[in-house]
């Protein structure tokens, strides 16, 4: 007798069986499984495999008219060195009073069990960070600044020093003080330059806000032939409704404007003669 070498391969799940085979394992009842692992519909009974969570055909046994699972491997059909499902032909006991009820539960689980699901979640837009100093693109230097840092050294540093000898001021610079101070004076010599430039740049930007108000004019002129027609016909509507023609006159109670003579005004005495109640209510001079 020869011994196959070949490696086994998991093979396709049987819908219907001829097998005898039982396994010796106890049967499994249908109600004590969890409903969402479970489908009973007709010529198309299924159940996930408790040991594998594979889903599995139900078969009736031909001897005793029994469901039980099919014979599966644990992987997918095609995998190499798959081994055979310790619950393959289990013999399963559906004990169920109420097909309708059972598949009432089943829709019940499925949308509890969709409403716990997470909702998509939306990623927030990250806030822009701001960029650190040392990224910031420093301002250019002008006679000003590097005035003002000059000085602040020379008031802190203890080399840097200014002495008086034979009435000539001398002054004693570190190597920063002295590279500060040439700095400051060729920033100096290129102020003029640095201003004029600022003055053509300010020159060259109200110029082109002028030309861009001037083409703004000419757009408007040249857009108002398109829109003329209809301008005319609201001012014609609006006139329209001022004069009545399409909107009838509001009706209300009716407001005395004539003017009443000097002489029809009543006095407080008048008011008093005519109600007896505050006429009592008077105090007596």
């Amino acid at each position: 007798m020869t011994t196959s070498t070949a490696i086994p391969t998991a093979r396709e799940r049987k819908r219907r069986t001829r097998t005898t085979n039982v396994s010796s394992q106890p049967a499994l009842r249908v109600s004590k499984l969890p409903i969402a692992s479970v489908q009973l519909t007709h010529r198309a009974e299924v159940l996930a495999c408790p040991a594998c969570q594979t889903w599995c055909p139900l078969t009736l046994n031909k001897g005793t008219k029994e469901w039980k699972i099919a014979p599966h491997h644990t992987e997918r059909a095609g995998t190499t060195g798959a081994r055979r499902c310790s619950n393959s032909n289990r013999l399963v006991i559906i004990d169920i009073p109420s097909l309708v009820r059972w598949q009432e539960k089943r829709v019940e689980a499925s949308a509890d069990a969709a409403a716990r699901r997470p909702t998509k979640v939306l990623r927030k837009v990250p806030t822009p960070k701001p960029p650190a100093l040392h990224q910031l693109t420093p301002a250019a230097p002008t006679a000003d600044t590097a005035l003002r840092t000059y000085e602040t050294h020379r008031t802190r540093c203890a080399a840097c020093t200014t002495s008086k000898k034979d009435g000539k001021l001398r002054v004693k610079h570190c190597a920063d003080g002295e590279r500060l101070a040439v700095t400051y004076l060729q920033l100096l010599r290129q102020e003029p330059e640095r201003r004029a430039a600022q003055a053509r740049a300010e020159e060259e930007q109200r110029l082109a806000e002028r030309r861009q108000a001037k083409e703004q004019v000419k757009q408007r002129a040249a857009e108002w032939p398109d829109a003329q027609v209809d301008f005319l016909l609201a001012k014609r509507r609006r006139a329209q409704h001022i004069t009545g023609r399409l909107v009838e006159p509001i009706q209300g109670a009716a407001v005395p404007v004539e003017a009443r003579p000097i002489g029809a005004v009543r006095s407080a005495e008048d008011v008093l003669a005519e109600n007896p109640i505050r006429k009592r209510q008077q105090l007596p001079t």
